[in-house]
């Protein structure tokens, strides 16, 4: 009997420390979800993948600003979901957003082509967040803040690097 209470009590720790060690999880939005409501708090991070062709030349851009006291863009990717890298085949946009306060914002993406100006986007994708929860710790004065930069197509590009880096 004892022997089977120090087995059950053993795997009572482990499943208490890989929960513990599984950090939060990460929600999965996608085209189908446009118009949705999400509620998150503040650390929790969320993804939004967009089906998505730029050699088509059209590109999903920010229509207009969100609420950067609230959510922040930690990460832009382009992912290939086919085995083989061809040229012309779709792939996703993938933006992950981390909730950094409380509040409310509003993300508009239009998937539409730079160069024609007065068209309407092929495709729109609206999400309306709610975070919930304390606002994350102001960060220190020893800590840089890097602001990513956005290039003409509305993705994330490198920071510039100076003559003597």
């Amino acid at each position: 009997m004892k022997m089977v209470l120090s087995f059950l009590m053993s795997c009572l720790i482990v499943v208490v420390f890989c929960a513990c060690a599984a950090g939060p999880s990460l929600t999965e939005l996608s085209d189908a979800d446009s118009g949705k409501t999400l509620t998150a708090a503040v650390g929790e991070r969320f993804m939004i993948s967009l089906e998505s062709n730029p050699t088509t030349g059209y590109v999903w851009r920010f229509a207009g600003p969100y609420d950067e006291k609230v959510l922040i863009l930690c990460s832009d990717t382009f992912s290939n979901p086919t085995e083989k890298d061809l040229v012309g085949a779709p792939g996703r946009r993938n933006l992950t957003f981390e909730i950094v306060g409380p509040g409310k914002s509003g993300i508009r993406l239009e998937y539409k082509r730079p160069w024609e100006r007065n068209a309407q986007p092929a495709k729109v994708f609206q999400l309306l967040v709610f975070g919930t929860g304390k606002a994350a710790a102001p960060v220190s004065a020893e800590e840089e803040v890097v602001t990513p930069r956005v290039g003409s197509k509305g993705q994330i590009v490198p920071p510039e690097k100076g003559v003597f880096d």
